[in-house]
């Protein structure tokens, strides 16, 4: 006999569960799902920024630190 599968296990744990119980692996499941799809969507926004750079270096614009924390200078004071 081959051992039970992690979906097996599963199945047969929620089929077991109380209804309340099931209801909170349900939105655990689902924050799972929802908080990988926004990592996937983040790494290709990031890919495609990659991509376009690569492309378009002249579109690059390479500052100093002195710059950068004068044009960020107004978050400070938000």
């Amino acid at each position: 006999m081959t051992p039970p599968t992690i979906h097996d296990v599963l199945r047969h744990e929620i089929d077991t569960l109380p209804v309340r119980l099931a209801e909170e692996v349900l939105d655990f499941i689902l924050f799972v799902k929802s908080r990988h799809a926004e990592e996937l969507h983040l790494w290709q926004q990031i890919e495609t920024t990659y991509a376009y750079r690569k492309q378009h270096p002249e579109s690059v614009t390479t500052v100093t630190v002195k710059q950068w924390e004068e044009a960020m200078a107004y978050l400070d004071s938000e």
